[in-house]
């Protein structure tokens, strides 16, 4: 029966594309992360703070009417988007949220942020996302 288990295992990890590609990448940013790689996403990090920061700003001292919180675009005195990132911010002018990905770890490292001004790292979920499709009757 043991052995029924292993080799269901084996052939279940070999069958996920997921699992093979996770065993054989190399994060950039986990125990072995580079000294340019940490700089890298510590300026992720203060860019992070900083746009949150901007929104704060605006929100207090932008004119009424017009939404509190700004696209990306209208935040001022913001530093560069460190080489190999990407920002996403969206707003509603009443909330705000935002991402920066580091478009070269190959686990997909991010930092995310919103209006309640924490901020977070993580890298995406292995979980196998399963959806089925729903047919009219």
């Amino acid at each position: 029966m043991r052995t029924v288990f292993i080799a269901l295992t084996a052939l279940f990890l070999l069958s996920d594309p997921r699992a093979a590609s996770a065993q054989n990448k190399q994060c950039l940013h986990d125990q072995l992360e580079t000294q340019a790689n940490r700089a890298r996403r510590e300026k992720a990090l203060e860019l992070a703070e900083d746009i949150n920061r901007a929104q704060g700003l605006a929100r207090r001292f932008g004119p009424r009417g017009q939404g509190d919180y700004k696209p990306l675009d209208q935040l001022t005195n913001l530093p560069d988007v460190p080489e190999g990132f990407r920002v996403q911010l969206h707003t509603d002018g009443t909330t705000y949220s935002f991402s920066i990905k580091d478009t070269r770890d190959p686990c997909g490292y991010a930092v995310f942020s919103d209006q309640s001004l924490d901020i977070y790292e993580a890298v995406p979920s292995t979980r196998q996302v399963r959806s089925r499709l729903l047919t009219q009757e």
